[in-house]
């Protein structure tokens, strides 16, 4: 097999214009930085064609401002000052400009070499817009993941103190704190583990009440319009309700087969605030608490702190009631990196 290889005929490759096949823009220029060669790829980066560029300064393809200073580099280095061949922008990005004027982020080789008593320069230019892209993207995510994961460790010490404080043994401790650092993954997986800045209330609720769901799934009703909630607001939230169902799955309408909760959204008149509330019925008769839990202190606090305002409890017979009216900016606000 080799054999046949080898001496297979090779095409003809006199007639064909080598720089064509060639992905990179190719542009070679003399010593003073006049344009000698212009290849397709260079056309179709640049959107000069060849015919209308050939013979102009190199510095047409730069920037304004850095045309000057990319002059006398050139001169330099045409001059046979330094290596013979290396990468352009070392230091800095290379910047290349459009006939539109588009700037973008380019990689470039450089390389001189005498021919026929002449130095000419060839440039190996190439875009990496798209790869810049990629790279800033990757970037912010991790930037925010960051962020989210220092706010998260935040929120875990916060619980810890706290569950501690109002547990009466070690064994209701860990199954409070296990259920709130739950409410917590669960929030982050929803949310993509730092790859989404928000997330829908409605599976930002599904995704901490699907456990107490009846089978045909009539218990809990979601009603009211659809919001997109930012990271730091949908981690409170998630406590929130995690909060509130586990206190109704112990001694609320979750814990009976008659009880329902809904949970009603709508915008304020002026669409400034977002109206949340959580009404249940059908369970056991509501007796008004005679001192305030951990539970309820801990929505009270940590919604104070997020949304700067107070949550509204009722104990009607029927039924507990919660009312939250949070600014509207900042349930759908992305976090910052200074939140």
């Amino acid at each position: 097999m080799s054999d046949s290889l080898v001496s297979a005929p090779l095409p003809a490759l006199e007639s064909v214009d080598v720089m064509a096949l060639v992905a990179d823009a190719v542009i070679c220029a003399d010593e003073e930085g006049r344009i000698l060669l212009f290849n397709q790829a260079a056309e179709r980066a640049f959107g000069y064609a060849a015919i209308e560029i050939i013979g102009q300064p190199i510095e047409i393809l730069l920037p304004e401002r850095n045309r000057a200073e990319h002059a006398r580099q050139v001169f330099s280095f045409a001059q046979g000052n330094g290596p013979a061949s290396g990468f352009m922008g070392k230091r800095r990005e290379v910047k290349g400009r459009r006939k539109d004027g588009e700037e973008f982020p380019a990689e470039a080789m450089v390389s001189r070499h005498r021919i026929a008593g002449r130095t000419v320069l060839t440039v190996v230019h190439r875009d990496i817009t798209e790869r810049k892209a990629i790279e800033e993207r990757n970037d912010a995510i991790a930037r925010e993941l960051d962020h989210r994961t220092r706010n998260v460790l935040s929120v875990v010490k916060a619980l810890v103190s706290l569950s501690a404080q109002c547990a009466a043994d070690v064994g209701e401790f860990k199954e409070s704190l296990l259920g709130r650092v739950n409410a917590l993954a669960a929030t982050q997986a929803v949310l993509g583990f730092g790859a989404q800045q928000s997330t829908r209330f409605d599976a930002l609720l599904w995704a901490e009440l699907e456990q107490f769901r009846t089978a045909d799934g009539t218990n809990i009703v979601v009603d009211g319009p659809a919001i997109l909630v930012g990271a730091r607001a949908a981690q409170t939230l998630a406590l929130v309700f995690h909060e509130l169902a586990t206190n109704s799955s112990k001694y609320g309408a979750l814990s009976a087969t008659s009880g329902h909760v809904s949970i009603t959204t709508a915008f304020s008149a002026d669409g400034s605030h977002y109206e949340i509330e959580w009404r249940e019925t059908g369970g056991p008769p509501v007796t008004p608490p005679t001192r305030q839990g951990f539970g309820t202190t801990f929505i009270q606090q940590i919604t104070k702190a997020t949304f700067r305002t107070d949550v509204i409890l009722e104990y009607p017979r029927e039924g507990a009631v919660c009312r939250m009216i949070l600014p509207r900016a900042k349930v759908e606000a992305a976090p910052r990196a200074n939140d």
